[in-house]
């Protein structure tokens, strides 16, 4: 895990909400708080989906952030910044699976839960912190590593 402050706010913003930069991680959840709270929470519902619409899908768990984004940027945007908001992101599955196949980790892609890249903003502060899960016991940091340099790299 490593958490990184962010100088450069606007410039962020700009990448996270119209860039295209982020839009094939997943969106774990979404909260903005300013005149009232808003929750968007990226799970999706199955049971709203038709049985082609599923197909589509895949085994899709969570709605992609290109697919949100356009609401979150709604709710941000006017005179005001908002008070505080925190987006949590996932990688991609695929990407997921890239990276751990190529870099010859210990872990297996299905072992991974998730790798996290969590957005928070309160106060005038903006940090973002990388996360991992996985789904078995290991004392092996190598996959932590490798995502918070692929974030440093790619994502700040």
């Amino acid at each position: 895990m490593k958490s990184f402050d962010i100088e450069d706010i606007k410039n962020f913003m700009n990448q996270l909400l119209v860039s295209e930069a982020y839009d094939d991680f997943y969106l774990y959840e979404a909260r903005v708080k300013g005149a009232i709270d808003y929750f968007i929470g990226g799970k999706l519902n199955k049971d709203y989906y038709d049985a082609e619409e599923l197909e589509n899908l895949g085994d899709a768990e969570y709605t992609t952030w290109s697919k949100v984004k356009p609401m979150v940027y709604e709710l941000m945007k006017g005179k005001r910044r908002p008070l505080n908001f925190k987006i949590i992101l996932m990688y991609s599955r695929e990407k997921v699976v890239q990276l751990v196949e190529s870099n010859n980790l210990p872990v297996k892609a299905d072992d991974v839960g998730a790798l996290f890249y969590n957005i928070h903003f309160d106060a005038g502060q903006l940090n973002v912190t990388t996360g991992t899960s996985l789904k078995v016991f290991t004392l092996d940091k190598r996959l932590e590593q490798l995502w918070d340099e692929t974030v440093s790299k790619n994502y700040i």
